[in-house]
């Protein structure tokens, strides 16, 4: 350090001017031994004496130099973290514009050649270029081989046991204790039960010695692990100011084996010292210099009075009882108090010297604790201080901890005098180095606030980084998703192609062959509609009916139920295939249902709780294993097909797209236009408000004599979606009627019709909201609401039949080849709201053969567009205001319908057969007389059923399956299965639910709808059902007299 050197410095300036002076007389010599050429023999002794001289101190002037250089590394440098630092050496731009680009590559190549040398390639560069041959090849490490064989029998000897005798009596006397016994430690003779477990052993390891010490254990606060502590420095090898080393005499060899060893009777002997003598010329060979140095022997501790002083540069004399004299007094009861001025110790006065004397051992740590002092005092401008030295003392042999203010101002002792220029405001800006410190502060100042503007900034970036490349990762992730996901459903697409393909292919062996026909009553339908169905789950068992397609002998049924069933509904249809005939009926039909059907939510669907029941899609997959097997799903959507994809089954029906698109109303307008069947006017593909309202008033404009509008939602079913508003609430109608019975030319004026179609537009803003009427207001309460959802999915307007009006429907099949066939034909039973309610089977409402004709047509264009399985055709039949009977095609349902399940448990109770042609059902009859008129025998033989949809009664759920049946049949209400008439009840659940189906089954439709109405049900319900009983029974008089009359006539 600068304070340690300073003194070594200024011997090597000494000695320097001296190696001068002594090159000067040289050459004044030489100049006289030229010019006198007599010199005498004196002189040239002389100039020996002198070239010795030189040469000794330019040896000791470079000895000095380079120790007090040495002197300033007097310890370790400090272990940095090179992990953790950075390079900031950055390759020269310039040398590397220098070199080409191949010239780059090369020179990369062969870096990593150097690197790593392993490879065949890297060794003959190295060869090549360097002369480095590669490295012998590792010679294979072979096993040494252990001299002697392998002990086999036990090299352990068996612990000592105790005799038979002691073994067996507990009281016997232990035995004899031999000094074997207790070599082998305590803890055997308790196990081996030499000593008795009772026998306190604490005597035994009390005992001195002790073999086991106890004593607390030192617990360090637990904050302590986390202080991290400065690495400590030896103070010997930092204090070595005193410390000379003889870099000329060379050093002797000592042999440690010659050396005597060290007693103690050898270190009370007084050591001789040993003399080195050195001759220092020929001209003073009368005197000689002696130096005596006093080395004690290795091994040996001298005492103090064999040293030499160190402080005084002088050789304590031999002898007791002298006298001291004034240094060694002033070392000893000196206060060793000195002297800062200006910032600089005054280290000549004796005080400081003394001072330096005694503490010459550990003088580095000092002169470092001083140093601190005159730069901080230096600092503050102090101009006198008086330092305590003892106190120094003590805090330089602090190596562990690095000195504070605090600790430096604790050694002085005028400290009230100090802290006044010390804690004086500005005092740090007074001293000598003011304006070093003053700039220093103002650049700290400013570059703490420029840091801090800089890291906002880096902050600000860093953030708005992180969040580009969050929403980069992000899209870039959700492009991935939709990617794959977008790659899923095209091989599932593709996959459910080629299934519909193999199914086409074989479909005409596949029906004459043994199959299993998986039914999935799915209603695959959107989540908003789902949730608004009451009892959904119910809903979607309401076709349990299909279990009765397994009494073909070559047909197996696995139906999938949303929920497990109950053993009573189970044991209800088992029956009723069994008195039907069919052998070994339970094994015809299996019923599984979804293992997690209660994990979901209930609005979902049966397909999408089937895709996450793997054990119920593997007993499926079991059950059709080797077979022929095809699913039959209700309402189909994007779930079923990926139950198809997942079992690896082909849908007996359309594409989901596909079905959606052509189910919907505007769809199905669309088939029936290019089927060229009779639709009522109307406008579809309406998506806004303006456009409906727009629509609505030219068709009102086009159509005065229509009196009610219907609003229908594209995607909705079972007349929920449906709305309408009377005409008769228009005043513009009124005045459009008037002026078309007044002036047909002014009537025919464009402009007239377009200033009369501003007027409807304009009436029906804020006619519409207020006078139009929603079918079903417990699902859309509010104009705004279903308006909202109108807009959204889109709808239709279509006029709407005046009069009585009937619902004919045509159930259809198209297979898979593209044939179509009619499966049956049903009169649907609404109320005046649209609500639907059940059916009358077979449809007697409208001409069989238009109706036939206009269902097959729609049916061929669907099978064009690739629509396969059942579908229903809904229709309206009435007469115009000219009496003649009209049909209009209002609805189409891909899927199979309700009527359809209902008309296959029909006709598996009464065993006959449906002719589309003449829409009459034949039931074989058991006892019916053959010899009876014909008339008579047609009316035996018809039959015809009434189905109603679930009905709910409360107290059904009090009532036991026995008890119920039995008060059925002693009301009368049973089937009778010898004339093929009676009533059948349709369960989709057990009574616990309180929903039961009526399916009644009479000669004529009056007599079926007259039994639906004999059964106890609600007072709305009672009376539609009476309503339609007149109805059918008065159209049903006078198509006969239509019949009688053609005949007469």
């Amino acid at each position: 350090m600068p304070s340690t050197s300073y003194h070594a410095e200024d011997v090597g300036k000494i000695l320097l001017e001296v190696q001068n002076n002594l090159r000067a007389l040289r050459s004044d010599l030489s100049a006289t031994s030229t010019s006198e050429a007599s010199a005498t023999k004196k002189i040239s002794l002389l100039q020996q004496l002198i070239d010795k001289a030189e040469n000794d101190i330019k040896l000791k002037t470079e000895v000095v130099l380079n120790n007090a250089f040495n002197e300033q590394y007097t310890t370790l440098p400090a272990i940095r973290d090179t992990k953790r630092s950075r390079s900031t050496s950055r390759p020269n731009s310039a040398s590397l514009r220098r070199l080409s680009v191949k010239e780059q590559m090369q020179s990369k190549r062969q870096m990593d050649l150097i690197m790593q040398p392993n490879s065949s390639e890297a060794r003959n560069f190295l060869q090549e270029r360097f002369g480095v041959a590669a490295p012998p090849p590792p010679k294979p490490r072979q096993p040494k081989k252990v001299p002697g064989s392998v002990i086999r029998s036990k090299t352990s000897e068996p612990g000592t046991v105790l005799p038979a005798a002691v073994r067996r009596d507990p009281s016997a006397p232990p035995p004899r204790l031999t000094q074997k016994d207790i070599h082998k430690g305590m803890s055997e003779l308790v196990n081996k039960g030499l000593i008795p477990k009772y026998v306190d052993l604490t005597p035994a390891f009390v005992r001195t010695p002790a073999p086991v010490l106890c004593g607390p254990v030192q617990m360090h606060p637990w904050d302590e692990q986390f202080v991290r502590q400065e690495p400590y420095t030896n103070p010997t090898g930092f204090s070595l100011a005193g410390v000379k080393m003889d870099m000329i005499s060379s050093a002797r060899q000592v042999d440690l084996n010659t050396l005597p060893r060290s007693t103690a009777s050898m270190r009370s002997k007084p050591h001789k010292s040993m003399s080195v003598q050195m001759e220092v010329g020929e001209q003073e060979e009368s005197k000689v210099r002696k130096v005596s140095v006093a080395i004690a022997p290795a091994g040996e501790e001298g005492g103090d009075e064999d040293l030499p002083e160190m402080g005084g540069g002088r050789d304590k004399k031999e002898g007791g009882g002298t006298p001291r004299d004034y240094n060694t007094l002033l070392d000893e009861f000196s206060l060793h108090q000195f002297i800062i001025r200006r910032g600089l110790t005054l280290s000549s006065t004796p005080e400081f010297e003394s001072y330096k004397r005694k503490h010459t051992v550990m003088w580095g740590a000092i002169q470092d604790i001083i140093s601190r002092l005159e730069r901080f005092l230096g600092n503050y401008n102090v101009p006198l201080a008086y330092v305590d030295g003892n106190k120094v003392a003590l805090l330089a042999q602090l190596d562990y901890k690095e000195p504070s203010n605090d600790d430096l101002l604790d050694c002085l002792v005028n400290l009230e005098q100090v802290l006044e220029l010390v804690k004086l405001p500005g005092g740090r800006y007074r001293g000598s180095d003011k304006e070093r410190s003053a700039s220093l502060v103002l650049q700290s100042v400013y570059r703490g606030h420029f840091c801090r503007k800089q890291f906002r900034q880096s902050l600000h970036r860093y953030k708005s980084c992180c969040i580009i490349q969050r929403q980069w990762r992000t899209i870039i992730t959700f492009r991935r998703a939709t990617k794959l996901i977008e790659e899923k459903i095209e091989d599932r697409k593709t996959q459910f192609q080629q299934l519909s393909i193999k199914l086409q292919q074989q479909w005409q062996d596949m029906s004459r062959r043994k199959r299993v026909v998986v039914h999935v009553p799915s209603i695959s339908r959107e989540e908003a509609q789902r949730m608004s169905v009451q009892d959904f789950a119910i809903r979607q068992n309401n076709q349990l009916g299909r279990l009765t397609w397994s009494s073909s002998p070559d047909v197996e049924v696995i139906y999938v139920a949303p929920f497990p069933l109950s053993p009573d509904v189970v044991q209800y249809y088992s029956k009723l295939l069994q008195v039907r005939g069919t052998e070994s009926a339970d094994d015809r039909f299996k019923i599984v249902f979804p293992e997690n059907y209660d994990r979901f939510p209930s609005h979902f669907s049966i397909s999408s709780i089937l895709l996450y029941s793997p054990r119920c899609l593997k007993r499926i997959i079991n059950f059709a294993k080797g077979k022929d097997a095809y699913i039959i799903p209700g309402v189909v959507g994007p779930e079923d097909l990926k139950l198809a994809c997942c079992l690896n089954m082909p849908l007996l029906s359309p594409e989901p797209q596909v079905a959606t698109v052509y189910s919907s109303k505007s769809g199905s307008r669309r088939i029936f236009s290019i089927a060229e069947v009779n639709s009522p006017p109307g406008a579809y593909d309406l998506y806004s408000t303006e456009e409906t309202l727009h629509a609505l008033a030219r068709l009102i404009f086009e159509r005065l004599d229509v009196q009610r509008w219907l609003f229908k939602i594209d995607d909705e079913f079972g007349g929920r979606g449906h709305a309408w508003l009377e005409t008769s609430a228009l005043q513009s109608h009124a005045a459009l009627l008037r002026e078309r019975e007044r002036s047909l030319n002014l009537w025919m004026d464009p402009q007239k019709q377009q200033a009369a179609l501003r007027k409807v537009v304009e009436e029906l803003e804020q006619i519409l909201p207020k006078r139009a009427q929603i079918a079903h207001k417990d699902i859309y309460p509010t104009w705004e609401a279903y308006e909202e959802t109108f807009t959204r999915v889109g709808g239709t307007i279509e006029a709407a039949a005046g009069g009585q009006v009937d619902s004919p429907c045509v159930n259809l099949f198209i297979l898979p080849t593209g044939e179509v066939s009619i499966h049956s034909t049903h009169d649907h039973l609404f109320t005046q709201d649209y609500h639907y309610m059940g059916a009358i089977f077979p449809q007697q409402t409208a001409n069989k053969k238009a109706l036939n004709a206009a269902a097959t047509a729609i049916g061929k264009v669907c099978a064009d567009k690739g629509i396969i399985g059942y579908i229903s055709v809904d229709f309206v039949a009435f007469r115009d205001e000219e009496g003649y009977p009209r049909l209009w095609a209002v609805d189409l349902n891909i899927g199979m319908h309700d009527t359809a399940v209902s008309f296959e448990l029909f006709r598996f109770l009464t065993g006959g057969n449906f002719n589309p042609l003449l829409g009459e059902f034949m039931a074989d009859v058991e006892g019916e007389n053959m010899e009876e008129s014909s008339e008579i025998n047609m009316e035996g033989q018809r039959r015809c059923y009434a189905v109603c949809d679930p009905l709910y009664h409360p107290n059904i759920a009090n009532v036991q399956y026995n008890v119920f049946f039995n008060l059925c049949r002693l009301k009368g209400i049973h089937f009778d299965l010898e004339e093929k008439v009676g009533t059948a009840f349709m369960l989709v659940d057990s009574f616990a639910a309180g929903f039961l189906a009526l399916l009644c089954v009479g000669s004529k439709a009056s007599s079926a709808l007259k039994m639906i109405s004999e059964v106890r049900i609600d007072a709305r319900t009672r009376k539609e059902v009476r309503k339609s009983v007149r109805n059918n029974t008065r159209r049903t008089t006078e198509i006969k007299k239509r019949s009688r009359r053609r005949k007469m006539g």
